[in-house]
């Protein structure tokens, strides 16, 4: 008996040590130039010397695909769906229906199935309508994120959500009450960086690691340290507008340096160092625990950079277009995986292959040796997962990519080489490798408006329009495009409200009245509307 049992002791460890930590980085706004893994030439005002050295002993992902807007991504990957069956919306976070439909299963969820230990920290932007919304109701361990498209990154008061005439609500959060210890104490990425470094100085490494960080560099306000700001002195004919949002009088670049010069490209720069800096301390921790050899990490943008002014300074030439838009540099974005996981001989190399950030839902599920399918989902009548598992073919197992169709909208279709943008795509121009600049207007001008057809593989610039040249190709993508609209969902959750009626918007009510004046759930908080495994809100 003892026999046996010593068996299925070492038989459970040798199961988990199979099984790989994993670190998974979703940047904000993060331009494909802004990145000095993607550029031919070094530019000295793109200064990402951990991702780089990563990407040189990782895949760089030259083909990975995203919503051009942030919520459906985040949607996407936590859920496993293409946007068009989650969630394709940025809506409030104050509506019912914000985030990943109430019966779908999170990623985080499939982790601890797995055994995994797993945390959440930085922008979430998923949802928060009830307990199960929130990252710990999907999944996660504990958390420290905010839940709106944005917020100030130094005292983390809410920014474009139904409170924001209230600059007193703050928009942070530990795991199930507001973040009272750490908000206003620091910068948001290193508070960020300090939460995730600790989980990993005290885990125990012979327990499976899932790590999600989401930073909330470089979306706008473009709020920066002026130590950071500062290294970047150097740059000229930068860019004076990009004053949305980092107002100073209410969001400073610098609160200790109210009086600092508005500059798009280096405010903008100084974010993204920042974001390289503390990937580079949480690999480091990873490194120090003996943990990065076992380690897979993946790095990937939530859409293309942001190049409409006044709000940012993204650039992603040489793509055409941006956040916002369908064209490439809207939503090829960004990529990689990195870590001791990766196959010695893969570490240095390149993939061309499609990939959509909805994959990894299935790729990592798989990993930690979970069915990905989503049965509560089903029970529901919810869509299906659309996650494909992509391992096997990053790592040479199979030799195309499983993925070779994306409905990107209802004018919009990537199909294997092909892209048909059926309608008005804005933004449609190209930017440069410094962008923007002092004689930057911001061009409103949209393509496509009669259609345009591209081979973003031999094309991937978007230059040469072959709608007109090729009614065949154009006629089979509609037919195809059709057929996939016929499956679009729109998520149409609502819920019983925990504030009085009277109240137009429970979310700041909820706020106010229940946690301090932090944003949290503000719906089925009653016991009983709550499901049983969400029961911390009980006591509040």
């Amino acid at each position: 008996m003892r026999s046996l049992t010593r068996l299925l002791i070492l038989s459970n460890v040798l199961l988990a040590l199979a099984k790989p930590h994993i670190l998974f980085v979703l940047v904000d706004d993060l331009g494909w130039a802004n990145v000095g893994f993607n550029l031919e030439e070094a530019n000295p005002e793109v200064v990402t010397p951990n991702l780089d050295s990563l990407v040189a002993s990782g895949i760089h992902l030259k083909r990975h695909y995203v919503h051009k807007a942030c919520t459906p991504s985040r949607t996407s990957v936590q859920s496993g769906r293409l946007p068009v069956h989650v969630n394709s919306v940025v809506w409030d976070v104050c509506n019912d229906n914000t985030g990943i439909p109430y019966n779908m299963t999170g990623l985080a969820e499939k982790m601890k199935q797995g055994g995994y230990k797993t945390h959440f920290a930085g922008k979430w932007d998923a949802g928060m309508a009830t307990p199960a919304h929130t990252p710990h109701g999907r999944g996660y361990d504990t958390s420290l994120n905010f839940f709106g498209h944005k917020n100030d990154f130094y005292s983390q008061s809410n920014i474009q959500t139904c409170c924001e005439e209230d600059q007193s609500i703050i928009d942070f959060w530990r795991t199930d009450r507001g973040a009272s210890d750490a908000n206003s104490t620091d910068y948001s990425e290193f508070l960020y960086q300090k939460e995730l470094v600790g989980i990993v100085e005290r885990h125990d490494p012979a327990v499976p690691l899932f790590l999600f960080y989401a930073p909330h560099v470089a979306h706008e306000p473009l709020q920066v340290p002026r130590a950071y700001y500062d290294k970047f002195n150097f740059m000229t004919d930068d860019e004076s507008t990009c004053s949305r949002q980092t107002v100073k009088e209410l969001h400073p670049i610098d609160p200790a340096h109210p009086n600092l010069e508005y500059k798009c490209r280096q405010q903008y720069a100084a974010m993204i160092m920042i974001m390289d800096e503390v990937v580079g301390n949480i690999t480091g921790a990873l490194k120090s625990k003996n943990m990065w050899e076992n380690t897979l990490m993946i790095l990937s943008s939530d859409n293309g950079g942001p190049v409409h002014l006044p709000e940012n300074a993204a650039s992603n030439w040489p793509l055409r277009g941006g956040k916002y838009g369908f064209f490439e540099g809207g939503i090829r974005v960004p990529a990689f995986v990195a870590g001791g996981y990766v196959p010695s001989q893969l570490r240095g190399t390149s993939n061309s292959g499609m990939i959509h950030i909805a994959d990894w839902y299935a790729t990592l599920s798989k990993m930690a040796q979970v069915d990905p399918t989503d049965f509560r989902a089903a029970n529901a009548g919810l869509p299906k997962i659309d996650s494909l598992d992509v391992w096997p073919f990053l790592v040479g197992e199979v030799p195309e990519s499983p993925r070779d169709v994306l409905p990107l909208g209802p004018t919009s279709l990537l199909w294997g080489q092909w892209k048909l943008l059926d309608g008005l795509q804005y933004p449609s121009f190209w930017q440069g490798p410094k962008y923007p600049n002092s004689s930057s207007v911001e061009p409103r001008i949209g393509a496509c408006q009669d259609g345009c057809l591209f081979d973003v593989v031999s094309d991937p610039t978007e230059q040469r329009n072959q709608f007109h040249a090729r009614p065949d190709l154009v006629a089979k993508l509609r037919s195809r495009l059709q057929a996939e609209k016929a499956h679009f969902f729109n998520n149409s959750d609502s819920f019983p409200r925990s504030c009085p009626s009277t109240e137009e918007h429970c979310a700041c009510w909820a706020a106010r009245q229940r946690y301090g004046n932090f944003l949290g759930p503000f719906a089925m908080l009653e016991a009983q509307e709550l499901p049983a495994e969400q029961t911390w809100l009980r006591s509040k």
